[in-house]
């Protein structure tokens, strides 16, 4: 058995997912596992307002037989990604002792040029019951989750997809190519909006690459990260409205955190090749800048409801945890006691 130090050296955590009535946090790593964390009494002390560690993890899943590079969460499922394959379990029996997948997908691909590709990430369309899965293949394949079936492949990338969200009528993609792609699915395959972040002198870093790693949606507004620096745009005129910290690292988060408390004084979360998270509003100034147990940070999960919680992590065996999004509250090791 790895000690401790051998795998703190080795496990990076790259997705997390929370169930929507907030009760349970779902951390995915690079051995396949999922960790599961029971937030049932920080919830109840959130409310009483006393305040309440998360604690050692409830259970650990093996999971998949390679990392668990995505997660999304839908009213049912707890939604993972990994080489060749999307697994559904539901919250509800995750917490049973042989608990397993309620269903399962297997990509649809090429094989003869790319092999099996990874899920690289995923997103939900709750509205239409749509799975968007942003894959190594070049593509970004959508399922319906009431059948299984693949109904679309939403095509442009010239490299593997980092990235993708969907939010309202809108799905974005961002690549290895350096493009960000913006669909309106409705409206048929051909992307509505084409970006390429490395262009705009603001945000170039030719050093770093003109990777696209991460993107996010909110009403008319885009920001994205990677190679270059992070930057927002507006979706109706396509201008680059503000440029984000850190100027010097590469990223791998950029999010909007929506309606979560202290979210009045930071709206935007950007995350990398650095052991800090800079919250930022949406002029680009940093309202808290919070400080990593990990080097590199992968992975950002805010949810809102029925409190506003905050956990971060990537290259290491812990995850950080913040009640508001000021200051990180305390740090939670992912090894089972």
């Amino acid at each position: 058995m790895a000690s401790p130090l051998i795998k703190n050296l080795y496990t990076t955590t790259f997705s997390q997912a929370s169930s929507h009535d907030g009760s349970l946090l779902a951390v995915g790593n690079n051995e396949g596992k999922i960790v599961l964390f029971d937030l049932t009494g920080v919830a109840a002390n959130q409310e009483s307002g006393i305040g309440e560690r998360l604690k050692s993890p409830y259970k650990v899943i093996n999971a998949h037989s390679d990392a668990v590079y995505a997660m999304v969460t839908t009213d049912a499922f707890c939604i993972s990604g990994t080489t060749g394959l999307i697994a559904g379990r539901r919250w509800s029996e995750v917490r049973q002792p042989q608990s397993q997948a309620a269903w399962t997908i297997s990509l649809e691909c090429d094989q003869a040029n790319f092999g099996t590709p990874e899920v690289n990430s995923l997103g939900y369309d709750g509205s239409r019951g749509l799975v968007y899965a942003a894959c190594g293949d070049w593509r970004t394949h959508v399922y319906d989750l009431e059948t299984g079936k693949r109904t679309q492949t939403l095509e442009g990338h010239d490299d593997y997809v980092h990235d993708v969200v969907a939010s309202g009528d809108l799905v974005a993609s961002a690549g290895e190519d350096g493009q960000v792609l913006v669909w309106d699915p409705r409206a048929g395959r051909e992307p509505r909006h084409r970006l390429a972040p490395h262009t705009h002198t603001q945000l170039a870093r030719p050093h770093l690459g003109r990777f696209v790693a991460s993107l996010d949606l909110y009403n008319d507004w885009l920001v994205c990260g990677g190679g270059p620096r992070a930057g927002v745009f507006h979706l109706r005129s396509l201008a680059l409205t503000t440029v984000l910290p850190p100027p010097k690292p590469a990223i791998h988060v950029t999010k909007f955190t929506r309606h979560a408390e202290g979210g009045d004084r930071g709206g935007i979360v950007v995350a990398g090749v650095t052991p800090n998270l800079y919250v930022c509003s949406m002029a680009g100034m940093v309202t808290a800048q919070l400080p990593s147990s990990s080097p590199s940070i992968y992975t950002v999960n805010v949810s809102e409801k029925p409190f506003t919680m905050m956990t971060y992590g990537g290259t290491s065996t812990k995850i950080d945890v913040c009640f508001n999004l000021n200051y990180r509250d305390h740090t939670v090791s992912l090894l089972e006691e």
